[in-house]
Parts: C-alpha cells; structure tokens; sequence
C-alpha cells in the first residue's frame, strides 16, 4: 500500500485538539443532598443499563477518533498497486508451443498463462480496447480491437495448445501493428524468450515478457530411430536429462500393447546419452516411451521400420558424372538409358520403384513416373527460355527436406534456364524473383525440376551435394508403405492413387481423425503427436500407408528464462509499469457509516437522561 498525499497525515495533530476539548468540557460539582427519593427511578435504569452508560461516556470519544482517523487516511489517497497497461489498447500474444504444457504445481505453463492474462483484463476499464494473438507458426488473430472483455475472456480460455514452434517474431510485429494509430502495450506469455531475440525489432510500443522462471525436472527423448539387420531389428535412441541431478530411467520398447523390451540407464545431470538396443522383433513401427515427468510429450516417441526396398534410378540424356556418383554413393543402382534408332529413349515399362533422371530430354519424351529434371530444353509445356546470367545469389524459397544440410549461400551458379509457366510447382531456391528450383507434381507424377545446368555452377564440388541428390531421391520415391516423419500442422503434398474414391486419416484404432478431398494434393498433418494412418479406399482395395507426427527438436527442450519488460523505444529496459488503486472512497464510506453510529450514541444518550 502507498499514499498520494502523504502529507494529509499532518492533520493528526487534531487529534490532541479533540482530546483537549474533552479535557476542559464543563464539568459539574458533586452535591450532597438530603434525600434521594426523586432520584429513585433514576437510579434504578442506571442499575439496569449501568454497561451501556459507563461505556457512553468514552465511546462518543472512541467514535470520534474513529471518524478522524478515517477522515485523514481518505485525505492520504491510499492506493494498492497492481498491474497496469498503458495506453488505450492491450495485444496479448500467446505461446501455444509443446512446451507450454510443461506443469509447475499441478498447472501447466499455457493455464497459468491464461490466469494471468484474465487477471491483467480485470485492471482495465470500460472501452479498453484489447487483441488476442496466437502464436503458431502462421501467427493467428483471435480477436482485435474488442471492447466487449466478456469476449475476450471466452478466446482466451478456448485456447489450446497448438504443438508447433512458436514465431514470436512475427507475432511482435502483428501486435504493433495492431496499434499503429493510438497508443498501448504488448503482453507477451511464453515460457524462455530474452531480450536478445527481440532485440532487432523496432518496437514502437512498450513490450512485457512474462516467462517461466521455475525449473521442473524434465527427462527427454531426443531421437528414436530402428534399422533392419538380418534377421532383427537395432534401435538407437538418445536420451536427455534438462535437470541439475543425475536420474536413472527405464525406457520401454513396444508394438502396440506388446512390451518388447526394457532397459534402464543411469542420464547424468545436463546430459545426453545414446543407447543401442539390438534384437527387436521386426514390426512395421516401434514405439519407445519413459516415465511420466513435468513435461509428457517428449516421453513418447515413435519410430517407422524402412523398407529394404531400392528405388530403380533410370537415367537419360547427358547427366553430369558428378549426379550418377552422387547416386552411386546413396547405394542405389543407375541405369542408363539411350536412344533408339527413331531417335527416341528406350524407358522400360513403369513400375512403382522407377525413378528418371532426365537430362536435357525434351518433354514429349517424359515417361510416366517421378521425374528428376535437369538442364532442361527450351521450349515446351514449362515455356523453357534460353539461358541468362544470373545477376543475384541464391536464396531458399521454400521449407523442404530437399534442402537439408545445403546452405545456399555457399553455391555459386553463373546462368540458369528462365522458365515462364511452372504448373503450380513450388519455388525452393530462387535468385531474386527467377526460380532456379521447383517441386511438386506435373501430370499427377511428382517432379522436381532444376533450371540449370550443374556445369554452369561449382554445386557438384560442393561436399553437400550428395545429400542433395539422396534427398532428391529419397523425396520422389516417397517411403513406400509409409509417409515418413512430419511436424504438427505441417502442409504436405502427396499424391493418392487415380482410382482412390475416399481418403481419410486415421489413428491405427481406426478412428478417423480428417477426411480428405480427392481433388487436392495438399494435406494439413494433425496437431497432436502420434503415429497416424493414411487409408485410400481404392476400385482394387485399399492402401494404408502410417506417417509419425513428432515435435520439432526444440520442443524437446524445456527451457526458462526471467520475464522483462522493454520500453517503447526498445532499447531500453523499465520495470513493470504498476496501476495505483486508490482506496480513500472505502476510508470515507467506513468514516460517514461511523458518523451514523456515532449520532446513534448520542440519541440514546439525550434520549436516556
């Protein structure tokens, strides 16, 4: 509690003025008289009500020190401190991450956060104006610039955490932008953002960071992996201990409700460790899993069985040697294709596994299947321009495992093919606004497309550029009975049988958890990790291929971090701004309701003589 106007306490120097003025009230002699017979009945209620009136000759006293009392603290404007959003406009942003399920005392980190928030909505008045944002990959506005707080109250306690990485960034920047016209704040709920994240943004608006300071002791799966050898299955999982205090954990490998096997090791304090567990039966998925701590989801992983299965790379035209080495050193079997006498490649009949890389091959003698396109020909139904120099450098353009382990920066490629009609193929590198790469699906067949020639670039003396090519491969074959690993929410292309009439996703129980349009290619994955179904009900039967929706590594990682608040100008830290209740409304109410009992007592005192 605080005082506005401390210096109203000098009116409790009239506290001794009224005592005086009790000290020298005329006071009345003692006389002795005769009889006391008139005085009888006088006597007689003040035997009956003797305690009431031995205590009125102090308690109008009592009560008028009371009054004064209250008086003078209603006059030092008291106040109570709470929270204060400055301005006329509040933008909430919350962290809806994997992490925020993190439990401290029973609560996790999001309901804590939410508790907060609608505290923080309480302090604010009528015709506030305030914005909720949530902060997934893509960030979402729930609300803006509501004044109804009854509203606000309902999104944000219909708030559900996402299991994606949160994009802070771009949140901060939507909440200013939210308040570009009048003036307000930024309440950020999250678990570790610092100061050096926000550090490079120009922050128009003051800025509050309410994080997770606690540490809960957290065990994590970090990686789960399982490869065939002969006639049993090895797995690798690495293992980490977030906790100050070495601990001993038992890991448990299953396929479905069958305990395949247990095995417990002693994590040191803060760090990792790798265990190979060998002679697993062969199933088609594994699953490992660890007790239950502060933080559940990253005590459960799931872990696919690759098919032994080698994809049939056929290769024509005149494919850089670097390219076939680069196959080679991947372990799959080049076949190279060439001519016939009409002048037209010979390309066996298709099968499934069939992979073509085609170089400089014109595009009517495209066969059937996933494509790997390289320097192609000018012309045709991509509109294929000569070559041009290139006057960027290369940047990625789109989020791909394509892309894994290659840093663009570090490629140099002199001139590239312009290519005017893409067929909705998706732009992963470009060179200012020309796409030098694209993938997707042409034709229904998946596709990747290189406009360029590799000698024209220094990308095959490049040591990632055998990942690059297995990657290539890897993404056109697909997994076979399996889709492979994904993030929550993440959007995918796939491509479903022509003949499929239903396709839906579905738990392995066989619950259906979204159905999906035959005619898009693009799925979005299910938020919640888990291992999922892909079921195709086709004219000729029906094809199930299991996918594992995992979080992102670093929602593996739980961290903390003080919460903080910057200055408008953002460079500049303050301490949390407090709003001053003041309380001298209460004082005066308790001072006037006095007064009434004091008048009370007087009554009955004028009243009883």
């Amino acid at each position: 509690m605080g005082f506005l106007a401390p210096i109203s306490f000098w009116f409790f120097s009239a506290i001794p003025i009224l005592l005086l003025f009790y000290f020298f009230k005329k006071q009345f002699d003692q006389q002795t008289i005769s009889s006391i017979y008139l005085w009888e009945r006088t006597f007689q209620e003040w035997e009956s009500d003797h305690w009431w009136h031995k205590l009125q000759k102090n308690i109008l006293l009592l009560l008028q020190l009371l009054i004064l009392l209250f008086l003078i603290f209603a006059l030092t404007r008291p106040y109570l401190e709470s929270e204060r959003v400055s301005g006329d406009h509040l933008v909430i942003v919350f962290d809806t991450s994997a992490t925020m399920m993190m439990e401290k005392n029973g609560m996790t980190r999001l309901a804590e956060a939410k508790e907060q928030a609608e505290k923080l909505i309480d302090q604010l008045g009528i015709g506030h104006q305030v914005s909720v944002i949530h902060a997934q990959k893509d960030p979402v506005i729930l609300t803006a610039n509501q004044t109804d707080h009854h509203v606000v109250r309902d999104y944000i306690r219909e708030l559900e955490v996402s299991y994606q990485t949160e994009n802070l960034q771009d949140s901060l920047q939507l909440a200013q932008s939210l308040i570009q016209q009048g003036t307000g704040e930024i309440h950020i709920y999250t678990d570790s953002l610092d100061k050096e994240s926000i550090a490079d943004q120009h922050l128009t608006q003051p800025v509050t960071v309410h994080n997770s300071d606690e540490v809960a002791k957290n065990i994590s799966l970090q990686t789960f992996g399982v490869k065939q050898r002969d006639d049993y299955v090895s797995a690798i999982i690495n293992v980490a201990n977030q906790s100050t205090q070495s601990s001993e954990v038992m890991l448990t490998i299953s396929h479905e409700d069958n305990v395949l096997k247990q095995v417990t090791e002693d994590i040191s304090a803060n760090g990792q460790q790798t265990i190979r567990v060998d002679q697993l039966p062969e199933h088609d998925y594994y699953q490992v899993e660890i007790e239950e701590d502060a933080y559940p989801l990253d005590n459960l992983m799931y872990a696919l069985l690759p098919k032994q299965e080698s994809p049939s790379i056929y290769v024509a035209g005149e494919a850089n040697p670097f390219i076939e080495q680069a196959i080679l050193s991947a372990g799959h079997n080049v076949t190279t294709i060439t001519k016939a006498e009409n002048g037209e490649y010979a390309f066996p009949e298709h099968q499934a596994e069939n992979i073509y890389l085609l170089a400089g091959v014109e595009a009517d003698q495209w066969p059937v299947g996933p494509k790997l396109v390289i320097s192609p020909v000018t012309g045709g139904p991509f509109a294929v321009k000569d070559k041009q120099e290139l006057d960027f450098g290369l940047k990625q353009a789109g989020d791909t495992p394509l892309l894994s382990f290659t840093d663009m920066r570090n490629v140099y490629l002199g001139q590239a093919f312009p290519v005017e009609n893409w067929h909705d193929l998706q732009p992963l590198v470009q060179s200012g606004d020309q796409t030098i790469i694209a993938q997707g699906f042409y034709e229904d067949d998946p596709m990747i497309f290189f406009a360029f020639d590799f000698q024209d670039s220094d990308w095959p003396l490049q040591p990632d550029f055998p990942i690059l090519i297995a990657n290539s491969i890897t993404e056109l074959i697909g997994s076979g009975s399996t889709l492979g690993y994904y993030t929550p929410q993440e959007t995918i292309e796939i491509n479903l049988s022509p003949t499929t009439n239903e396709a839906t996703i579905e738990q392995l129980d066989g619950e259906i958890v979204q159905q999906l349009e035959l005619g898009e290619r693009e799925i979005t994955i299910p938020s919640k990790p888990g291992i999922y179904r892909l079921h195709e009900n086709t004219d000729a039967g029906s094809i199930q291929r299991d996918f594992v929706v995992q979080l992102d590594q670093e929602e593996r990682t739980s961290a903390t971090a003080e919460s903080f608040s910057i200055s408008g100008e953002g460079d500049e830290e303050m301490t949390a701004e407090l709003s001053k209740q003041e309380m001298w409304k209460i004082f005066a109410v308790v001072a006037l309701l006095i007064l009434f009992i004091e008048w009370e007592v007087y009554r009955r005192g004028i009243t009883g003589r």
